[in-house]
């Protein structure tokens, strides 16, 4: 009878470990969300445009120059030009990360940046010569 009854004990025991968790411990998904934006736009020599964005959430932001055509001859060309991530002011973006870059599909500029408004700017390196249009692809949170 003794053995029956540590057998209970033991089973209640394990029983009571087995049951659902507590909601306020149960995991949950963390799994960061992030947008994917193309900015398109047209330069003239000595110019600069800039994009607003709000970051949803701190992270990793990251950019690169896509493409950069001549609007005359509707051709790539290799010209670089100035990214940048800044705080949007008024009209304009002062960048605090910048890079001088030619077209490539790879990540060119990153900044780990906290929630909030922010601007990508893109402006000619001082190689523009007639117009040209331009396409920079930046992922945030």
């Amino acid at each position: 009878m003794t053995a029956r009854v540590l057998l209970c004990a033991a089973l209640a025991a394990f029983g009571a470990g087995c049951g659902d968790e507590d909601p306020a411990t149960a995991p949950t998904d963390t799994e960061q969300v992030f947008t994917s934006v193309t900015y398109t736009g047209t330069l003239e020599a000595g110019a600069a445009r800039f994009y607003s964005f709000t970051n949803n959430a701190s992270g990793s932001v990251t950019a690169f120059l896509a493409s950069v055509t001549s609007v005359e001859s509707k051709q790539p060309v290799a010209m670089p030009l100035e990214i940048g991530i800044g705080i949007p002011a008024g009209t304009g973006c002062p960048t605090t990360t910048t890079q001088l870059v030619t077209p490539g599909l790879v990540t060119q500029l990153s900044a780990s940046l906290e929630a909030g408004v922010y601007c990508v700017r893109v402006a000619d390196a001082g190689e523009i010569t007639g117009p040209i249009t331009f396409a920079v692809r930046f992922v945030h949170p």
